[in-house]
């Protein structure tokens, strides 16, 4: 214990920081909101340049892709399959929206926002995004409303 908490002084005062805990997202059939089906859990996720998300299949059926049309310029692909546990490190500030590609028209989509990022942007890409759909599209700009306002 004593070692511990003296490698937490020394990483303070050196103006080092221990790695953050990844953010888990679970995979879900049904979601945490009443009547909700297929979702991700949370659905919006903040962590800043560097920061890692867990994404785990609580229910079978699920994987974690880009949506290609909304996906950060130059950022590297993401695709998690299907059932699969992974966790995935993002190294540069964006929006970065997520779907589980069979569950995509059912809204079963999400937001990592890493470092700051300008959801009035994001928000108005998302709104004319070719062929997202309406389901989508309307979670995907109600989460970019509610991380403009956090």
């Amino acid at each position: 214990m004593m070692i511990r908490t003296t490698l937490t002084v020394l990483l303070a005062m050196t103006g080092m920081a221990a790695a953050e805990p990844a953010v888990t997202v679970r995979e879900l059939n049904r979601g945490p909101v009443a009547g909700e089906t297929f979702a991700y859990d949370p659905a919006l996720v903040r962590v800043p340049v560097g920061g890692s998300v867990r994404f785990e299949p609580t229910d079978k059926g699920h994987n974690v892709a880009p949506i290609p049309s909304l996906w950060p310029a130059g950022a590297p692909p993401l695709n998690v399959p299907f059932n699969s546990d992974a966790t995935v490190t993002f190294e540069r500030p964006g929006v970065y929206p997520v779907q589980c590609t069979p569950h995509t028209g059912l809204g079963m989509v999400a937001l990592i926002v890493v470092g700051d990022a300008d959801m009035t942007e994001f928000a108005a890409k998302a709104a004319s995004a070719p062929g997202l759909a309406p389901k989508a599209r309307a979670k995907l700009g109600a989460l970019a409303g509610a991380a403009g306002q956090s």
